[in-house]
């Protein structure tokens, strides 16, 4: 399991606009990717004449884009890459 970089997340996330969920398969939950996918698909405003199930998951991709980040790498890390912030020990101030 590869690490996952925040600004990456991020940058996924914003191209949810146009593409809404892709961020979710590069932080490997990909049945939120695919929820997210097919909301964004079959509920998008050329599909359908109310289009608003689709921007919620757009609207979804941009509010998790700016959660990832000000949510600081640290917490980022703990919670999408556990394998490293296990591996590697916290630096106590003395």
């Amino acid at each position: 399991m590869g690490y996952r970089n925040r600004v990456i997340a991020i940058g996924l996330a914003l191209t949810g606009i146009l593409v809404p969920g892709v961020h979710k398969f590069y932080l490997r939950q990909p049945l939120w990717g695919v929820f997210y996918l097919l909301l964004g698909i079959l509920f998008s405003p050329i599909t359908v004449e109310h289009g608003s199930l689709g921007a919620i998951a757009r609207i979804a991709c941009v509010i998790e884009a700016v959660w990832y980040l000000f949510q600081g790498a640290d917490t980022f890390d703990a919670t999408f890459n556990p394998q490293i912030t296990a591996v590697v020990p916290k630096l106590e101030k003395h």
